[in-house]
């Protein structure tokens, strides 16, 4: 067994790398012949299997060939040979592949100890678990009230009919004019319906519904959520250290947004699946490097990550702005000379490229509705593109020699008695300048609401809204209130006050060695290059993110643009910092037993807040343990747990759209009387039930006359449908109620996490006149 331990000492480093890049590429195979497909109005599922298995074994087998077992660390020990704050010795980064070279016994048992089977076996079963948790809770939103529904409704569609476009069916309704076809979610264009998302998320949806219908779609949000769950424990691994990846894994599984999006089809778990899977392979790009023969593998690596981030556009428009900090990256890499760059950025404009043609093919007014947000991309794009322009130079050998030694002069000049005052260097001033902006940030967002409040809503329904929910909570009514001004308390609400702090600390210390290794060319730390984009990004984002977070500021609905970077990376600088208060404990003298408390204690003080926040727990008034039961368990019995992290929402919607369809009936023509039923209901009409609709919202008694009568021309029976009974009192008809559900919904806070859910009913009343509204019953 040892001797067999010592020839398998790459196995669970090499585990580790595979398994969390594997959802990533799973949805690579997936998502580039689904869009095609998409776009060619074709999206079937034996075409689909016929194309993704081969594709997903090819990727698999290029990008595990040869995969690093063994990451160095951003530390004072971060370099392989060099001794550790234990006294270990970091092996070289090793390969899986066949025919490297076995090491010896002490080397094979540094590399082990770097890479615990044990740490592997609990990150994989903390993503499982979350996995199956969140479909035990999983969210039932087939009505379209949100996001979640009208991205459910998209994929049933394409799964359906293969094409994106959705006929309008205006023939159904006779040779009337003036209906509204457009709903929440969805777009009136010319003869069609579009929906307002990009396709990503959808394509994965259909592939749920192709494998267990609707509740099939449902259950795809908590296995994407689980993948993401993996492939951040997988970053967490590479950068701060594999024995810290289920710990990452933990912390982010706790958060109470990561739950809230991982339970309905939100977009932001696939996004980070493509995220943090395209920065492990660029990460291990950059290690495996080192290895004999590495050079082919390190470019596969660096292609396939760069195109895994570019394609997080193809799942939500708004990873442009996240991208960004990618090209300064680029500028650098290809000035230093790295292997990885051309792969690399050709990877990631295919990947954007790929998704901005199909968002401009399949959603072109949604993305027309957010011209004024992409104008604000573009010119940060330009300020990108201008540090970029700034960097090229460098390239030039004489250019970054003029530029070092500006960099490292040191002045003198002459002090009061005649002595001579030697001032710190250009270099130095710029590191400190970068240890001093987390922190000022973090004062800056800190102390926001004490002079900034954020005014600018314009749209009447969201302030009508906003007000109800500030009369709600006995709060000023100021409908126009955006709340951005609070963005930080929103992450302490979720992540907690030490988690922000071990963030800052480590982003602090991060920043200030980014600087030090740009300035030293002769750079060799490998985890120096490592941590350049994902840091870069990280600090991009959550600077943005919470100066405007663009978001309706009701909780928990804000939080899901927490979900993509700003909690995950706030996380990730959180077990770096917690990762280096260990080694420096051990350094300065205490026990192993000690040091690991320390870490232990770090993890605590993340995971403790967002359980609390996430569960919300508490005492049931009565216990039903019999009065001879112990102290203890009469105090465990008590104990509930009342958080939206251990509530389901929307329960019986499903059941009640069977029921809504099956009192339409066939060969309807089913038309809206008021806006509310409209946005919610068309779209799942149409899909689901198969039948046309459209709305007449606000028209008069003629105006409904005039449409049912042309509906009964065409030979076709006309359904009305509405939210109350006295909407639908016409021609003598009595309506009747055709849908009653009862259920829970996500409460929505404006000054506070949610602490739990709050009932919501839906109610649907139908009439089918008949005889040209003359008479006739109800159906």
């Amino acid at each position: 067994m040892r001797r067999t331990s010592r020839r398998l000492w790459w196995l669970p480093g090499w585990v580790f790398a595979a398994m969390t890049i594997l959802p990533a590429l799973l949805a690579i195979a997936w998502l580039v012949p689904g869009t095609a497909t998409l776009l060619a109005e074709r999206l079937l599922p034996v075409p689909m299997l016929i194309i993704f298995v081969p594709l997903a074994l090819a990727l698999c087998y290029f990008a595990m060939r040869q995969l690093p077992v063994s990451w160095p660390r951003f530390g004072d020990a971060a370099e392989p040979g060099k001794p550790s704050a234990d006294g270990t010795v970091t092996a070289e980064p090793g390969s899986a592949e066949a025919g490297s070279p076995e090491p010896g016994p002490a080397e094979s048992a540094a590399r082990r100890r770097d890479v615990p089977a044990d740490a592997v076996l609990i990150t994989v079963a903390i993503a499982v678990g979350f996995a199956v948790w969140q479909v035990a809770r999983a969210s039932q939103q087939v009505f379209v009230v949100s996001d979640p529904g009208a991205y459910l409704q998209y994929g049933y569609w394409i799964a359906i009919h293969g094409s994106a476009k959705i006929p309008q069916s205006a023939t159904a309704f006779g040779s009337v004019t003036g209906l509204n076809f457009s709903s929440t979610g969805f777009y009136q264009t010319g003869s069609t319906i579009t929906p307002g998302f990009m396709p990503g998320l959808p394509l994965v949806l259909a592939a749920g519904m192709w494998l267990g219908g609707v509740q099939g779609a449902l259950l795809m949000a908590p296995v994407i959520g689980g993948c993401a769950v993996l492939s951040f424990a997988g970053l967490a691994g590479r950068l701060a250290g594999p024995r810290w990846a289920p710990a990452g894994a933990l912390v982010l599984a706790l958060t109470l947004p990561e739950q809230y999006v991982s339970r309905a089809p939100f977009s932001e778990p696939l996004v980070q699946v493509l995220l943090f899977g395209g920065l492990c392979m660029l990460t291990d790009s950059l290690v495996v490097t080192r290895l004999r023969s590495g050079y082919a593998a390190a470019l596969i690596l660096a292609g396939l990550g760069g195109f895994a981030l570019g394609l997080t556009v193809l799942v939500s428009i708004g990873s442009l702005s996240t991208l960004l900090p990618a090209f300064p990256v680029l500028a650098l890499m290809f000035v230093t000379r790295r292997p990885q760059a051309g792969p690399l950025g050709m990877g990631l404009f295919l990947g954007v490229a790929y998704g901005l043609y199909a968002g401009l093919v399949l959603a072109r007014p949604y993305l027309d509705s957010l011209s004024s947000q992409l104008h604000l991309f573009g010119l940060c794009a330009a300020g990108f593109g201008l540090v970029t322009a700034l960097i090229a130079p460098l390239a030039f050998p004489s250019v970054r020699a003029r530029v070092h030694r500006v960099f490292v002069a040191r002045a003198q000049v002459p002090g009061l008695q005649g002595e001579t005052w030697t001032l710190p260097s250009l270099g130095a001033c710029l590191q400190w300048t970068a240890f001093a902006v987390p922190v000022l940030l973090l004062v800056g967002f800190a102390i926001r609401p004490y002079f900034q409040t954020v005014r600018g809503q314009t749209d009447p329904v969201v302030i009508r809204y906003v007000a109800g929910l500030q009369r709600l909570a006995h709060l000023p009514v100021d409908g126009r209130r955006q709340y951005y001004e609070s963005s930080l308390d929103w992450v302490l609400w979720y992540l907690g006050v030490p988690a922000v702090l071990l963030a800052t600390a480590g982003a602090a210390l991060i920043a200030r060695r980014m600087v030090r290794a740009a300035l030293d060319w002769q750079e060799s730390q490998v985890a120096a290059r490592t941590w350049g984009l994902p840091f870069l990004v990280i600090a991009w984002s959550v600077a943005t993110v919470l100066w405007d977070p663009a978001v309706l500021p009701e909780q928990p609905w804000a939080s899901h643009r927490l979900v993509p970077v700003v909690l995950p990376g706030l996380i990730l600088l959180g077990l770096w910092t917690s990762a280096r208060l260990k080694a420096r404990a051990a350094e300065l003298g205490a026990r192993q037993v000690i040091a690991a408390l320390v870490g232990t204690c770090c993890v605590l003080a993340m995971a403790i807040p967002a359980f609390v926040t996430s569960m919300n727990p508490g005492l049931a008034v009565k216990s039903s343990v019999g009065v001879h039961s112990s102290g203890v368990s009469r105090l465990i019995s008590r104990v509930r747990f009342y958080g939206v992290g251990n509530s389901a929402t929307y329960a019986g919607s499903l059941a009640a759209v069977t029921g809504l369809c099956s009192a339409i009936g066939p060969n309807a023509s089913v038309i809206f009387v008021d806006a509310a039923t409209a946005d919610s209901f068309s779209q799942v009409v149409r899909g689901m039930c198969g039948q046309p609709a459209a709305s007449v919202a606000g028209a008069s008694e003629v105006t409904v006359e005039q449409v049912v009568t042309a509906i009964e021309q065409t030979g076709r029976h006309p359904v009305l449908l509405g939210a109350s009974r006295t909407k639908l009192s016409l021609f003598g008809i009595v309506p009747r109620r055709v849908l009653s559900l009862r259920t829970s919904g996500d409460a929505g806070v404006l000054t506070g996490p949610p602490a739990g859910t709050w009932p919501v009913e839906y109610t649907v009343w139908m009439s089918s006149p008949l005889g040209q509204g003359t008479g006739g019953t109800g159906l």
